[in-house]
């Protein structure tokens, strides 16, 4: 029986995620929490085990995904549609900047472009399940994938079988590492964590606190829930 195990992975934080700028399709530095989010997040990877590792184009992802691919031996594979969400005429801005030049921005809508120009989160989805289904379809692989917030929770929406209004219901932050196990057509969180910038001492088993049956939800996956305690990591500060 084929069993496919994907770790979802958001790339450090960088100089447009502290100004609040949104930054979607071009390059933006590592702030420096975000350079000691590096080492944690390739060693996530590598202890992982993957078959193959598949990134973003861009570079905050590509970093990471180099990164452990050459610690493994391997080469990480690009694949444009892992690149985040296009926020249209407000890439590079903060929110004030959009709401002082008074152009129409709004994460609303579920069919329709955040701003001028861009992608609306149908668009995300839609790119992003191409991507989970390829991976899938390799069956019984173990594939690590490094991408942006946006992708992220697309990836999570499409494999748990959740509806598009649930794209907003996972935090995922800069440094956030989700593990999904899909097997039959269903999708299972297995994990969710946030190394930040703190040091892994020890990772220590997540206690289940409740286990459901898989239930059916609308989409390719069913998911089947485990609710898990997300403080996983025995930490110390960095």
């Amino acid at each position: 029986m084929d069993e496919c195990r994907i770790l979802l992975v958001r790339h450090p934080e960088t100089t447009a995620n502290v100004e609040g700028r949104y930054v979607g399709r071009g390059d933006t530095p590592l702030s420096e929490r975000g350079a000691t989010q590096v080492p944690l997040l390739v060693s996530a990877i590598e202890g992982f085990r993957p078959d193959a590792i598949y990134t973003s184009p861009l570079m905050r992802a590509r970093i990471v995904a180099e990164g452990a691919a050459s610690a493994l031996g391997m080469q990480a594979l690009v694949d444009e549609r892992l690149t985040e969400l296009d926020f249209g005429v407000t890439e590079g801005l903060t929110y004030p900047e959009i709401v002082e030049r008074g152009i129409t921005f709004s994460f609303a809508a579920e069919d329709e472009p955040v701003a001028p120009g861009g992608e609306s989160r149908r668009d995300i989805l839609r790119r992003t399940a191409g991507v989970m289904d390829d991976i899938v379809a390799l069956g019984g692989k173990r594939v690590a994938v490094v991408t942006h917030g946006g992708v992220v929770r697309s990836a999570l929406v499409h494999l748990l079988g959740l509806p598009i209004s649930a794209i907003w219901s996972f935090e995922i932050s800069n440094g956030c590492v989700a593990h999904v196990r899909v097997i039959q057509g269903h999708g299972q969180l297995v994990e969710l964590r946030t190394p930040l910038a703190y040091r892994i001492v020890r990772w220590t088993p997540v206690v289940p606190l409740l286990n459901r049956e898989a239930l059916p939800m609308p989409g390719r996956y069913h998911a089947a829930y485990d609710v898990i305690d997300s403080t996983g990591f025995e930490v110390t500060s960095a």
